[in-house]
């Protein structure tokens, strides 16, 4: 009885021991995180961004992190003869910020109308967001302040941002957090598009923000995926502008950490 004991307690011992030494080892510098081929030119030029309109959900540069999964997963399932997007941006920071932190920044929506962008239409830089700020539920519209206290892992909260080309949005966010490593994941609630044109459903629309701690800087990872309705200009306008704003919004969360 008491060698049965032993050995489970020696197998449970040595499961959590792994289990704690292959997240280290997944988070234990910057090149075991992006892997080698990106590693050199993410370095160098401290941000790679690729993009895809194929719909077959072929990621590159995402890291090798315990979420990753999760972001495969949140992929928009895409309805046949739509048009796809798939946005992904990799930032490497030298400079090693704790999650708690990057958790507090990614939950600081009404500061996200400090984001700029270059506007294609308009042909200059203009302010993201005309408003942005944390509401109570998914069909409200009044601002509450911004919940980011604290550790936000499996907490969902909601928020309204009044979008320079999408207009007024309302978004599901949801956060997974450990302390190496945070995602957040924003989708949307509000059909969405250019004008009258309104060529984004409700929940076809997703962007992940992922972070990732290590033992020599940070990966930040972004990637947005859309499935959208075929309408005469629609792709070349929702193209530039959702690369515009998926740019200014991993270069705001980059420069904030």
């Amino acid at each position: 009885m008491k060698r049965s004991i032993f050995l489970f307690t020696t197998t449970l011992l040595l499961g959590v021991c792994s289990n704690v030494y292959s997240q280290n080892k997944i988070s234990s510098s910057v090149k075991d995180t992006v892997g080698d081929k990106y590693y050199s030119q993410l370095i160098k030029d401290g941000k790679i961004v690729v993009t895809h309109e194929d719909g077959k959900g072929n990621l590159k540069l995402m890291p090798q992190t315990q979420y990753a999964n999760n972001i495969k997963s949140n992929l928009i399932e895409k309805k046949p003869k739509h048009f796809y997007y798939t946005y992904e941006a990799l930032y490497y920071l030298p400079k090693t910020t704790s999650i708690q932190k990057s958790s507090e920044i990614a939950r600081s929506i009404s500061k996200m109308t400090e984001i700029n962008y270059y506007s294609n239409t308009r042909r200059k830089v203009i302010p993201l967001y005309k408003k942005a700020f944390m509401i109570d539920n998914e069909k409200s519209t009044v601002a509450i302040d911004d919940k980011n206290a604290g550790n936000c892992d499996g907490k969902t909260y909601y928020c309204l941002m009044d979008d320079a080309s999408f207009g007024e949005t309302r978004y599901k966010l949801t956060y997974s957090q450990t302390e190496r490593e945070l995602l957040t994941v924003f989708s949307n609630t509000d059909d969405l598009g250019l004008g009258p044109i309104r060529a984004i459903m409700p929940h076809d629309l997703v962007i992940n923000l992922l972070i990732q701690e290590c033992g020599d800087g940070m990966v930040v990872y972004l990637c947005a995926d859309l499935d959208s309705k075929k309408m005469p200009g629609v792709r070349g306008k929702i193209t530039e502008s959702m690369t515009a704003r998926m740019d200014a919004i991993s270069g705001w969360f980059a420069s904030k950490m």
